[in-house]
């Protein structure tokens, strides 16, 4: 199994993932469709834009500083226009894995996508990998640093392995206008009770994003204890439609009565006062019998599956299916008047799509994206299946999508895919990350499929990240597009230990306006 040069070793307890997965999972924390504010149009040209993090960038000598690759997507332009981030608002140092995770809404409302980056092995104050996460700002000309700002944990004091914004979600969670984001600190003490978890958030404005009125959360719904892990998956939505969007938090090392690590989601409401505890909710597994290691919550997804005003919640976990151990599962908890519920409808669960094998370690639902991608009105879930073998090459990858209906989620007419527009090889972990967006401005949402361990000639897991286009029948192989740091547009140099790819966000636009183009695939984010 291959060298990993990053130094974070965050992986699924008890389950069977490779060792060389020691990349913190930070999967892309997807808003609701009904959400429209959050788009990740950095320059507001229509087109969605993707951010792409690379947290074993290495930054004039010093070692998995961290980077962020900006891909910007053109309804008519063809070509590659991008980017190349490092750390801002801080110092650039070793170890810092900035672009772990990423979160793109409007915080300053100036109709310009603003960019959240975390750095949580960032030392604070000589607290060690207390975490940090730095913002960029939209603008005509796209993201810049002009009022790039560093933050540190709200609403309690940085500690050593806090690491705060291991996770980020942005919501508008007091319906101000502006966007909020809150960050993960799953490693956050309470008292001497270690590992408890805790999000944190941070207030949008005029300015941008601010530390005034921040808050900081534990566990509800529940007992806060030794290592639940909460904060460990974030994705906010407007799981009432009552106008605040709420915010779902996965506890995946929450025991349930004697079952131990079963996994549980925490959601806070939304309010004019930003998120609170009142009407808050806790849930386990509804779709089976909550198992030990099932880790319930360790991904997360909101998206409007049925299209009846409420966002719904999609939940991955590492459940087993029969002898296939850690073959993984995604539920559905859809969204009511009364918040999200185990009572509407049937109860999604799914182990696997499209003609694909129910497996030992696929790990089906280890990260998960909302969109739209045939723009029936109905929002579809892309959902990564990394630890897929593929034709006797272990952890290869694949990427799975399951339909939305008027009955919610199906996989009866469901979708598999492995790597496009590359080979396919052992490691590539292809869908260790999924974002969801329209690149090209034609009403369909298209997904970018991450491969943070793929080789790019001789460079070991220098990385790489696909882009495919929504049609009228779905995603399509029409199109589709694998780039790396060596592509042409696309800043920066592909390296041993990169992991380009290792985090992606964009945004899905929702449907298309009346005579959108439906199979342009002449532009994109990259061509």
């Amino acid at each position: 199994m291959r060298r990993v040069a990053t130094v974070l070793v965050i992986v699924l307890v008890g389950a069977a993932v490779p060792a060389a997965w020691t990349l913190a999972r930070a999967p892309a924390a997807v808003q609701a469709a009904a959400a429209g504010g959050l788009r990740a149009d950095f320059d507001n040209d229509g087109a969605d834009d993707l951010a792409v993090g690379v947290p074993g960038e290495d930054t004039g000598g010093r070692v998995d500083a961290g980077a962020v690759n900006v891909l910007y997507g053109s309804a008519d332009v063809p070509g590659v226009r991008g980017q190349l981030f490092t750390q801002v608002g801080g110092t650039v140092e070793s170890g810092d894995q900035f672009g772990v995770a990423l979160a793109s809404a409007d915080f300053d409302n100036d109709g310009f996508a603003d960019l959240a980056v975390s750095a949580p092995t960032e030392n604070v104050a000589g607290a060690a990998e207390a975490g940090a996460v730095s913002v960029l700002y939209g603008s005509a000309g796209g993201l810049g640093t002009a009022r790039g700002r560093l933050f540190t944990q709200v609403g309690n004091p940085a500690e050593s392995g806090d690491q705060f914004g291991f996770v980020l979600a942005a919501g508008d969670f007091d319906n101000d206008g502006f966007a909020d984001l809150a960050a993960g600190v799953p490693f956050e003490n309470v008292g001497a009770t270690a590992d408890v978890g805790a999000v944190s958030v941070l207030r949008g404005s005029a300015g941008g994003l601010t530390t005034t009125n921040g808050q900081l959360f534990t566990q509800v719904g529940g007992a806060p204890e030794a290592g639940d892990w909460f904060g460990v998956a974030l994705a906010a939505g407007d799981f009432n439609n009552d106008g605040f969007d709420d915010l779902a938090s996965g506890a995946s090392l929450e025991n349930i009565s004697t079952i131990s690590d079963a996994g549980a989601v925490s959601v806070l409401r939304g309010s004019a006062g930003g998120l609170t505890t009142d009407g808050g909710q806790l849930f386990g597994s509804p779709g089976d019998a909550a198992e030990a290691g099932d880790q319930f919550g360790f991904s997360l997804a909101a998206g409007n599956f049925n299209n009846d005003a409420f966002a719904d919640l999609a939940v991955g976990a590492a459940e087993d299916a029969g002898a296939a151990v850690d073959a993984g599962a995604v539920n559905v908890l859809y969204g009511s008047s009364d918040g999200l519920t185990t009572a509407i409808g049937q109860q999604h669960f799914f182990t696997a799509v499209g003609g694909g094998a129910v497996e030992a370690g696929d790990l089906f639902g280890w990260a998960l994206a909302a969109g739209d991608f045939d723009n029936d009105g109905f929002d579809d879930l892309g959902v990564g299946i990394p630890g897929e073998d593929t034709g006797g090459r272990v952890d290869a990858g694949a990427l799975g999508v399951l339909d939305g209906t008027a009955d919610g989620l199906i996989a009866d007419t469901g979708q598999l895919f492995t790597q496009v527009a590359g080979t396919v090889e052992a490691d590539d972990v292809f869908g260790f990350a999924v974002a969801s967006g329209d690149f090209d401005a034609d009403g369909f949402a298209d997904l970018a499929v991450a491969a943070p361990f793929e080789d790019v000639g001789t460079r070991i897991d220098a990385g790489a990240c696909a882009a495919l286009y929504g049609v009228a029948g779905g995603l399509g192989l029409l199109g589709a597009q694998q780039f790396t740091q060596d592509s042409g547009g696309v800043p920066g140099t592909a390296e041993t230990g990169d992991f380009f790819g290792g985090a992606v966000v964009a945004g899905d636009s929702g449907p298309a306006a009346a005579g959108a183009a439906t199979t342009a695939r002449t532009s994109g984010v990259v061509r």
